[in-house]
């Protein structure tokens, strides 16, 4: 079935879920659009053992039947692979859900919230990151996570974080293909763990794929964008 977008907007509660105040839902149920990625095999939570990874067929399969934005995402450190669309937007943030309802929010393709992993990333304040990202910028940013810990508390991490080009690229996948810049982000705390983050920016300024720290349970969240906005 071809989804039909419809805009809804509401009000907002909070800063945390403000991501949900326009949505660009999918007719009745809000997920019809997203019912062939139910036949993909996808585990995002924690279980036990990996899945098999998808394979590209199953990949191309959901690009061409799923007519919404599209992006790949795997939990490295779980080997869980899914194919999420775009369900709802509010301004530069794009909730991308799963067929099994787990979703990730995106600000300009930088991964800032998820639900439904366990070790969930609850918000983040990453304006000077970004900005430096979009601009494929060199420089140094301030970056604050705030991430579900394996008791269920919220744990707060401050960085300072080097943003360093690394030079041109071509990014090609699924649907997408642009010039880019590939960036290393290199985040140094007193409290947390150090990292190191890799993205490719299309010429537009968005981040079209991400090899993301994502907190302490989940590690890395890679992602890339197989159907842009």
């Amino acid at each position: 079935m071809q989804a039909r977008f419809r805009a809804t907007c509401a009000l907002s509660l909070t800063a945390a879920v403000a991501l949900a105040g326009c949505s660009v839902g999918l007719d009745e149920d809000g997920f019809s659009g997203l019912e062939p990625l139910r036949v993909i095999q996808e585990r995002l939570g924690q279980g036990d053992g990996p899945p098999p990874p998808l394979s590209q067929a199953q990949i191309d399969q959901a690009v061409t039947a799923v007519q919404l934005p599209l992006k790949f995402i795997e939990i490295e450190a779980r080997g869980a692979q899914a194919v999420i669309a775009a369900t709802q937007t509010n301004g530069a943030y794009t909730t991308y859900a799963s067929s099994q309802g787990q979703h990730v929010v995106f600000r300009d393709g930088f991964a800032v919230q998820s639900r439904g992993f366990g070790g969930d990333l609850m918000s983040s304040d990453e304006d000077e990151l970004l900005a430096l990202l979009r601009a494929r910028q060199r420089g140094t940013a301030d970056y604050v996570m705030r991430y579900l810990s394996g008791d269920e508390d919220t744990v707060t991490y401050r960085y300072i974080c080097n943003v360093l080009p690394q030079g041109p690229a071509t990014y090609a996948a699924g649907a997408v293909r642009s010039a880019a810049t590939d960036i290393e982000v290199q985040c140094v705390s007193e409290t947390g763990p150090d990292f190191v983050s890799d993205y490719t920016v299309g010429a537009g300024g968005d981040i079209l794929a991400g090899r993301q720290w994502f907190g302490g349970l989940t590690d890395y969240l890679s992602y890339r964008t197989l159907r842009a906005e």
